[in-house]
């Protein structure tokens, strides 16, 4: 599957649009668990008329290169930016962010899994651009196969990174690790999702860490 799936950013004065961008993780070239919520925010966006000209792109988690340069062309526009990832696709997130000079309003990582060796990297510390880092965890009452195969990158990463290990709010959840969708969707300890943070472009971190 190609990467860089984006709606077009409707002309607004800077600072004023978000630029919301999805990092997939190794199987979503097949399964299409975060492509398929691109495209599904793709469409609100567009039937609800996008007045505040936002975008909302995916990429492929070794598209590290094609994300970074989206996220340059949208800074120098002035966007605010979301930074999510899933699974390898949070290990990408955190590479992306570490190669850009302005401001990351959200950086997520969904589940994160790290590549081999990337937990002891400088990829893995938290970016000092990252005004607010969120993540989002899924610890299941019952594991299926995408937990086996999460646990056996987690045990092979080294390693949940720095970076969300320290994250300024933790989302946990009792989902597994396919559930993408349903994650974004899971309200903190103090009840705001990381859909809602997104959507308000709220970058501020709780008085109490959700956690």
């Amino acid at each position: 599957m190609a990467s860089g799936i984006v709606i077009p950013n409707r002309p607004e004065p800077s600072g004023c649009s978000v630029a919301e961008i999805y990092i997939g993780g190794a199987a979503d070239g097949q399964s299409r668990i975060v492509t398929s919520f691109v495209k599904a925010r793709q469409r609100l966006l567009l039937e609800g008329g996008n007045s505040h000209g936002r975008t909302a792109a995916w990429f492929a988690h070794y598209d590290v290169d094609g994300a970074t340069s989206h996220c340059m062309a949208a800074l120098s526009r002035g966007d605010d930016i979301a930074l999510v990832g899933h699974s390898w696709g949070s290990d990408a997130a955190l590479r992306v962010a570490h190669q850009l000079n302005g401001t990351i309003g959200l950086l997520a990582g969904v589940d994160p899994v790290m590549r081999p060796g990337s937990v002891f990297s400088r990829a893995s510390r938290r970016p000092e651009n990252a005004a607010l880092i969120v993540h989002v965890d899924a610890s299941p009452r019952q594991l299926d196969r995408s937990d086996i195969v999460k646990a056996t990158g987690v045990v092979l990463g080294g390693g949940v990174a720095g970076a969300y290990r320290s994250a300024d709010i933790m989302i946990r959840t009792d989902l597994n690790h396919w559930a993408f969708a349903d994650m974004m969707a899971a309200p903190g300890l103090d009840g705001v999702s990381l859909n809602d943070r997104i959507g308000k472009a709220d970058w501020r971190a709780p008085t109490i860490r959700a956690g």
